[in-house]
């Protein structure tokens, strides 16, 4: 029996896996790898900036000096400033990403463990007289600890 024993043991040792295919060399590389972050979440508020200079750009008034203002113009009524026209219909959070990141132990020797959510905060305003909307997206990331005890 204890030859039996060696013999299978002998046989082990010889024994080599295979290597790992290239496909599983890719997929855990990218499970460990950094996070993807898009550019497309970048441009979003550079796009939210252009879209509100554009709208809001070109209902500024400029005027020149006069000696004296035409009986026509003195009549028309003054442009009330945009921000006023729009309201806050909306607001909207999207939770699209909840991540626990692990254990942790702080300075101070407590144990927690830390969860990060990404969210997408969506604000519509509306422009009561015309029905004009206005919607304004921006992601946002929030880091959450909640401590933890062991019994």
């Amino acid at each position: 029996m204890d030859n039996e024993l060696l013999e299978l043991e002998a046989e082990l040792k010889r024994l080599r896996p295979l290597a790992p295919s290239p496909v599983a060399f890719a997929r855990v590389k990218r499970a460990l790898g950094a996070p993807r972050r898009t550019w497309a979440w970048a441009a979003l508020p550079l796009a939210a900036a252009l879209l509100g200079f554009l709208l809001l750009g070109p209902l500024k008034q400029t005027t020149a000096p006069v000696a004296g203002p035409p009986a026509a113009i003195a009549k028309i009524p003054a442009v009330a400033p945009v921000a006023a026209k729009y309201k806050p219909v909306s607001a909207e959070n999207v939770l699209y990403d909840l991540r626990d990141e692990g254990l942790l132990t702080l300075n101070d020797g407590t144990t927690v463990r830390r969860y990060r959510g990404s969210y997408v905060d969506t604000i519509t305003w509306k422009d009561p007289r015309t029905q004009a909307s206005l919607r304004w997206s921006m992601p946002r990331t929030v880091e959450h600890v909640v401590p933890v005890s062991f019994q």
